[in-house]
């Protein structure tokens, strides 16, 4: 694997140095942008796929070596150079804060793969268009087309990856030969400084379907538009908040922050789920910091629960350099005493940007640097300054982070957040596990003798209305799920759902799974198990003669089947197991779930709510996970949350119809459990006390 390394000082951190790398993987650029994230642009290939990686510090004191976390996977070459923002990863685990929170930041960059289909998919942002001025909400066409399957798309902001498209459209043509997607993002420009920003999207692709077994090795493909240069132009800029997931319960306080474009008089209103507001306020002046404390109207507690803000602002005529800002509470703000004493040397550059003197190599130049001392707390990013920015790059379309001469409207209203957040949330709503095999230890996947079937030594189980001799099957790798996982972990953080586990390959056990092994899905509220599996069509009598399901589980160059019935999914504990999710091929299939039913040889207990599979061979892309969680947590807009049991077969629908893939094959997905249950939602659920039911459904085409 080929690495390139760039020690960066974070906001607390020590001096820039770059080390030597690689001649083809080399940093050639680092800076800071005036919210404080770190622009990396580093020598490249094109065709290249990267991961980023970061490190706390130097050393482990542990290990006696440096620990890399990753930060971010599958960004691909934007061509001989290539650049991309760190705001950090609040979908690792742990997470990964932004570069100003951090007291040291290291960099890696590792080359992992490179373009694997026959041809590289194409991707373009057909809108807005090159130097446009945007204000507002802004919506933003990503175009893509491939003569491979599972087109989907990312879009970034000045290398930020944003949220995942708001509508997604995809269609071939009548020969069924290219694939098209039109996906459209929806971003908020008043969330940025005003100024110069790039929009860029990239594109993946598969050469066919992963998830049957005996099948083509799946390659994967990535493609990057050209950048769309545009300028935000608003007289309401940098919205920010302190917590994405607000939870006054536990005694958080809420800071909003904006800054105008001149002396405005503003009003702020903090409105639930359901637009209602619940709370307003107002001031004037050249920037806004209200600090809300949960309370409602007349002192009333609010719950824990999605809130959106709304700003309204006007100009008043007054000057904005004589202006300040107006900072408001709804409750006590304050830092901490050994906040406040503490100091650090910053340094104002010829341009205005401010940044940690730290951040500058040793011997540079600073003759035409203001140099000045001020509170180790202070945030320059976060004050109303109308001189600050940062360096100018041509390619970063140079984020000024400044607030020039505003000519725009005297009035504006903006509702936000809709920029993904730059602060961890505390996963108060439950906790989920999630495990996957890729079984890709042999490159091409695993062969796997058909289990033993209880009667005598070698005697076999029939799989899939195949003879003895014809059920070895061959698992090909299942490299998609790891974007899968990502996605599905993305959409339970954003719902504020915490992370109990995640296991890849021979980090799950056989026996991890097992009943007598603790079931380590017992132990979260939520699972979600992504792998092979097949189906026998003969008794097998080390599980009372039933036609059992099975999943081949990874140790090392070899697989074991595992039998459904060995789990024992289920605890009746306040946050022990009521949902679990097995996206594989044929993990409820019908004939064998009905055998398992009648003689009670399930995968599950009578303290599992439901528990939701597949009827048939099933593909696997990009998004049915992830659909999954986001309809359970938000529904489908602009409809509330899904039931579990609904969310799972109407998410299964849209992934397939966002794929563009042009494949007939029938899929069909089931879900199973107590019927009491059917109607569970995650924040409002019913004990299991009726009888169990089984489902399947189609969901393509």
């Amino acid at each position: 694997m080929s690495v390139g390394r760039l020690i960066v000082g974070g906001a607390l951190g020590a001096c820039l140095t770059i080390c030597q790398a690689q001649t083809n993987l080399n940093f050639n650029n680092v800076s800071v942008t005036v919210e404080g994230a770190i622009r990396l642009s580093w020598n490249s290939t094109p065709g290249e796929i990267y991961e980023i990686d970061e490190a706390d510090s130097l050393i482990d004191t542990n290990t006696g070596s440096i620990t890399w976390n990753v930060l971010y996977e599958d960004y691909p070459s934007q061509g001989t150079n290539t650049f991309w923002l760190d705001t950090g990863n609040y979908f690792a685990d742990p997470e990964i804060p932004h570069p100003f929170r951090s007291t040291e930041r290291y960099y890696r960059i590792a080359l992992t793969g490179t373009n694997e289909t026959a041809t590289v998919p194409a991707v373009a942002v057909s809108s807005p268009t090159n130097n446009a001025s945007l204000n507002g909400d802004v919506t933003v066409t990503v175009s893509a087309y491939s003569d491979q399957f599972f087109l989907s798309t990312k879009l970034y902001v000045d290398g930020q990856e944003m949220n995942s498209p708001d509508v997604s459209t995809n269609w071939t043509d009548d020969s069924f030969v290219t694939n098209f997607v039109q996906d459209t993002y929806i971003i908020n420009t008043c969330e940025w400084p005003n100024g110069s920003h790039l929009l860029f999207a990239t594109t993946s692709c598969q050469s066919g379907a992963a998830g049957v077994h005996d099948g083509a090795y799946v390659s994967i493909g990535y493609g990057v538009s050209s950048f769309v240069p545009v300028t935000f132009s608003n007289l309401i800029t940098r919205i920010s908040f302190s917590e994405p997931f607000f939870m006054p319960e536990d005694g958080q306080t809420q800071q909003v922050r904006a800054v105008f474009a001149a002396n405005v008089n503003w009003t702020l209103e903090m409105q639930d789920i359901n637009t209602n507001t619940v709370l307003s306020t107002n001031g004037s002046g050249g920037s806004m910091v209200f600090n809300w404390d949960g309370t409602g109207y007349g002192g009333t507690n609010l719950p824990v629960g999605t809130y959106t803000y709304l700003i309204t602002a006007e100009t008043n005529g007054q000057s904005l350099a004589d202006s300040g800002g107006s900072e408001s509470s709804a409750s006590a703000f304050s830092e901490t005493s050994s906040e406040s004493e503490r100091s650090r040397l910053w340094v104002q550059q010829p341009d205005g940007g401010i940044f940690p003197l730290c951040l500058y190599p040793p011997g540079i130049n600073t003759n035409d640097f203001y140099i000045f001392e001020a509170p180790w707390s202070w945030n320059p990013w976060q004050e109303s300054t109308s001189s600050q920015s940062t360096p100018s790059s041509s390619e970063s379309g140079g984020d000024t982070g400044a607030t020039p001469l505003y000519s725009g409207a005297s009035s504006q209203s903006s509702r936000a957040p809709k920029r993904p957040p730059t602060h961890a949330v505390k996963g108060r709503a439950g906790v989920y596990g999630i495990a996957y095999q890729t079984y890709s230890a042999n490159g091409s996947g695993f062969v796997v003798a058909p289990p033993d079937n209880g009667l005598h030594i070698n005697q076999r189980v029939a799989l899939e209305g195949k003879s003895v001799s014809q059920s070895t099957f061959n698992y090909i790798p299942l490299k998609p799920y790891k974007r899968e996982a990502n996605n599905f972990i993305e959409e339970m953080k954003k719902a504020n759902w915490s992370q109990g586990f995640a296991k890849v390959d021979d980090k799950l056990s056989i026996n991890d799974l097992r009943a007598s092994g603790a079931n380590i899905y017992n132990s979260v509220k939520l699972g979600l198990l992504m792998l092979h599996g097949t189906y026998g069509s003969a008794p097998d009598y080390n599980a009372s003669g039933t036609k059992q399901i099975y999943f081949p589980i990874t140790s090392g160059h070899s697989a074991t089947y595992l039998r459904a019935n060995e789990m024992s999914l289920g605890n009746a504990d306040t946050n022990g197991l009521k949902w679990m999710g097995i996206l594989a091929c044929n993990s409820m299939q019908h004939t064998s779930w009905s055998s398992m039913q009648g003689s009670d040889q399930v995968p599950y207990n009578g303290n599992l709510h439901l528990i939701l599979g597949s009827d048939s061979v099933i593909w696997t892309g990009d998004y049915v996970p992830a659909t999954w969680a986001k309809y359970m947590a938000k529904g489908k807009t602009p409809n509330p949350p899904m039931t579990i049991e609904n969310a799972w077969f109407t998410g299964a629908q849209d992934a397939y119809r966002a794929t563009g893939f042009a494949y007939t094959n029938t899929q069909k997905f089931a879900a199973s459990g107590n019927a009491d249950c059917q109607g569970d939602k995650l924040d409002n659920y019913s004990d299991p006390s009726g009888d169990t039911f089984y489902l399947s459904q189609q969901v393509w085409p």
